[in-house]
């Protein structure tokens, strides 16, 4: 099983693609089982906000593809984190086709935006609702058929956690888990695995995506997998935010330690009355990873931009570099709220449009 992150921006546009154990080495996302998640795509123009002169940003490094009907296939998810335009790219999504048979899942304001350029079928694209500690309605599940009678089924889950009382609607943290169907065959030889046992699904194919809690009834052969979590929160927030969802809904998933953090390294802070904080950087992402001892923390956001309007001229910015973030975490975490320092190594990543990185195994 394995979780291939690529950036196709140097931004926050990221292509996740997860893969069961048994996926053949060549096209694993087009094999059944696999799932593929498209995050806050901006691949041309430029992001504005009310005006150029408020707010504009434009990319200095180039995409790795300049439209998104350059992807292998459609991708299952379509995320938008937020409603902000360097997340939620109206010429971007356009470039997607009005009969497209991705999901668009977005945040509340986000999926009202979507709708109101009347492009997609509005029953693809859906609202995210708030993260509520105990009600398994708030968490969005989308459940992946077993590769055979004897198997179990998987299951993606996705859950929303915006800050409180935040103006800027920036900072939140977006919840995924993967666990991957199962099957008697998960057991055999690597060479035998490479042949299907199913035909691979077609590209895009339709998913049954569900706020429903739906029992996951193990195999008589006890062959669940281990589920592969992600927090997605390029702005950050406060992990006091975060630690419901991990204490409930992670645990009861056997999804720690944490697989991979999105977060920004670089810290921006603007004057109160424009917004404050506008990314916690590396601070805040110290505070998830010791917590969640994250294996993997990518940066996001964090990209040389071209910026002008009124809203960046008083910007401040902190960079911090990969080295220095390895430094800071040192050689071990200590375990929260308890003292001993468990020896975890978080791999510490930066990608450029292109680049990829896998954590697991196919």
């Amino acid at each position: 099983m394995s979780l291939t992150v690529k950036a196709l921006n140097g931004d926050t546009t990221f292509l996740l693609t997860f893969t069961p154990p048994i996926a053949p080495l060549s096209s694993p996302g087009l094999f059944p089982g696999s799932f593929t998640i498209l995050i806050d795509p901006w691949l041309s123009g430029s992001a504005k906000i009310l005006s150029p002169k408020f707010s504009i940003s434009e990319q200095k490094a180039s995409p790795c593809i300049s439209s998104l009907k350059e992807l292998e296939q459609e991708p299952d998810i379509i995320l938008i984190s937020q409603d902000k335009p360097d997340h939620c790219h109206e010429e971007t999504l356009r470039q997607l086709p009005r009969d497209c048979q991705s999901t668009i899942l977005a945040t509340p304001a986000a999926a009202r935006k979507i709708r109101g350029w009347q492009h997609f079928d509005p029953s693809h694209v859906l609202a995210l609702t708030r993260y509520s500690d105990g009600d398994q309605n708030s968490i969005c599940r989308i459940v992946l058929p077993p590769f055979s009678p004897t198997g179990s089924p998987g299951e993606v889950t996705i859950a929303h956690m915006p800050a409180k009382r935040d103006i800027s609607g920036l900072h939140h943290a977006i919840g995924i888990t993967y666990r991957p169907p199962c099957s008697v065959l998960s057991a055999l030889p690597r060479s035998y695995l490479d042949l299907p046992p199913t035909p691979p699904a077609s590209p895009g194919s339709p998913r049954t995506i569900s706020s429903t809690p739906r029992t996951i009834v193990p195999s008589p052969y006890n062959d669940r997998e281990k589920t592969l979590s992600i927090i997605y929160s390029p702005h950050g927030v406060s992990y006091d935010i975060i630690r419901p969802y991990a204490s409930s809904h992670l645990v009861a998933e056997a999804a720690l330690p944490l697989s991979l953090l999105i977060h920004s390294f670089d810290r921006v802070e603007n004057p109160w009355y424009l917004g404050g904080n506008i990314a916690a950087g590396s601070p805040g992402g110290l505070q998830i990873v010791r917590n969640l001892l994250a294996k993997t923390w990518i940066s996001a956001h964090d990209a040389d931009k071209i910026n002008g309007g009124l809203s960046v001229k008083q910007i401040r910015m902190r960079k911090y570099g990969v080295n220095e973030i390895r430094k800071m975490l040192g050689q071990g975490h200590r375990m929260p709220e308890s003292g001993p320092r468990v020896s975890i190594q978080t791999d510490v990543i930066s990608l450029g449009p292109g680049e990829e990185h896998r954590i697991g195994k196919t």
